[in-house]
């Protein structure tokens, strides 16, 4: 009987260490290796998969700091509370200098530098889900509700679920002449029948960038670029692969 319960005991921590040997890894690189004492630059987001109905096209927005570039509807998460604990992990806000500049718009964001031995603190403090943005309803309402994209009232209440947990662990970025940890949570609308027909109805409209917004194919998605009259006339974000289940 103590055997056999050892056995189940020792599957299960294999099984767990198997789950999280991403984490692991990562663990044991920012606290004892290279990373340590390094700044490691956040950036915690999550993106809506808006699939049209019936077909393999998909709603996304553009982005409002990167010119002609398409991509989900979504955007960073916010934090809420006092700088007390983020400040015990050498935290430094983005800025001009050093990141995307922070504005009144984008203060609060998850989007940051840490000392890299606090790496794993700042991702078990994430998934408590405290003192910290859980829904995903704000980046829909700002920029589909309040561009007037959507109808305010068809889509006045949204259902969506999610269907996965992305990242990228200490990744070089040119752009920002550090290393990242990026995380991006992706959500699924669920859109009721009125909602399904507002989509479809929007899918019909001929893209017109100026409009905000454009419904692109998984083909486009894959290339990561948006073609008209075999014309490439936006970008895709390399995060919108997420939604055809392909990584970047």
């Amino acid at each position: 009987m103590l055997e056999f319960l050892l056995k189940i005991i020792f599957a299960r921590s294999v099984a767990k260490l198997w789950e999280n040997k991403d984490l692991l890894d990562l663990y044991l690189k920012t606290l004892f290796g290279k990373y340590r004492n390094k700044e490691i630059r956040f950036s915690i987001s999550y993106l809506f998969k808006i699939q049209i109905p019936g077909t393999d096209k998909y709603l996304l927005v553009l982005n409002r700091r990167i010119e002609n570039q398409l991509q989900p509807v979504g955007g960073v998460y916010k934090r809420y509370g006092d700088d007390k604990l983020f400040n015990e992990w050498g935290y430094s806000p983005d800025n001009k200098h050093n990141g995307l500049d922070v504005d009144s718009e984008s203060d609060g964001d998850l989007r940051f530098k840490v000392i890299g031995k606090n790496v794993v603190k700042v991702i078990k403090w994430f998934d408590e889900g405290k003192e910290r943005e859980v829904s995903a309803d704000r980046e829909f309402n700002e920029e589909l509700i309040n561009t007037s994209i959507m109808n305010a009232h068809v889509f006045r209440q949204i259902k969506y679920k999610h269907i996965r947990r992305f990242s990228k662990h200490l990744k070089w970025s040119e752009f920002f002449s550090c290393y990242e940890v990026l995380v991006f949570d992706v959500f699924e609308l669920l859109p009721n029948e009125e909602q399904k027909e507002a989509l479809k109805t929007l899918s019909q409209n001929k893209n017109n960038l100026k409009n905000g917004y454009a419904i692109v194919s998984s083909d486009d998605i894959r290339q990561l670029r948006f073609m008209e009259n075999g014309k490439q006339i936006a970008r895709i974000g390399a995060q919108t692969k997420l939604l055809i289940n392909q990584k970047f």
